[in-house]
């Protein structure tokens, strides 16, 4: 069987009590990454392994303070901010890096490409190239209609009732849960290499 590779990524970034109800809508509001995290992955046999991790802590450039609502949503703290995160440009670059130069096909839970793209334009930098391109899962399974579809990345290893310690809405804690769940609909059928490699 032909091994498939791609990179499954997430993303965290500032919110405050009602942005997202309002969708960011305020002058000030932006949805500035604070966390870009991903997976490297590697299929065979129907079986997803994590070949390499990616995890960027960011410094945002136009509300440097998190809120206490992103804070106690994603147990990113001001310090952690402060003292390891780098700019959103050395971020993009990197997890560009890791893509393969944007070669390995790239998924995320949701649009996070949007907020990828969101991010270029706030610090004045192109988006680079991602030749294979970004597709969304959650729209795929939605279409397959796989159990626990509806969930939000974080909690889609809750739902199957599958092991993981951590924090949901870390983003690389959320990666992992979609990995787990991945795996659990191949193993039952729900979900084929034929529907990523697409």
């Amino acid at each position: 069987m032909q091994v498939f590779e791609c990179v499954l990524f997430d993303t965290e970034f500032t919110a405050w009590e009602g942005s997202k109800a309002r969708n960011w809508s305020q002058d000030w509001e932006h949805r500035e990454i604070i966390q870009l995290a991903a997976v490297k992955l590697r299929f065979e046999h129907d079986k997803a392994t994590i070949a390499a991790t990616f995890n960027e802590v960011v410094c945002p450039k136009f509300n440097s303070d998190l809120s206490e609502y992103i804070v106690q949503l994603t147990g990113i703290t001001q310090k952690i901010v402060d003292e390891m995160g780098v700019d959103f440009s050395s971020a993009i670059s990197l997890f560009h890096d890791f893509c393969h130069k944007g070669s390995l096909r790239t998924f995320s839970w949701g649009d996070d490409m949007s907020v990828l793209d969101e991010n270029c334009a706030l610090n004045n930098i192109a988006v680079p190239d991602f030749a294979s391109g970004f597709a969304n899962l959650q729209r795929i399974a939605k279409k397959l209609n796989v159990s626990g579809c509806d969930q939000s990345s974080g909690n889609l290893a809750k739902f199957h009732r599958l092991d993981l310690q951590g924090h949901q809405h870390n983003a690389l804690f959320d990666v992992r849960s979609t990995v787990m769940a991945i795996n659990h609909w191949l193993a039952t059928g729900q979900l084929s290499l034929i529907h990523l490699a697409q």
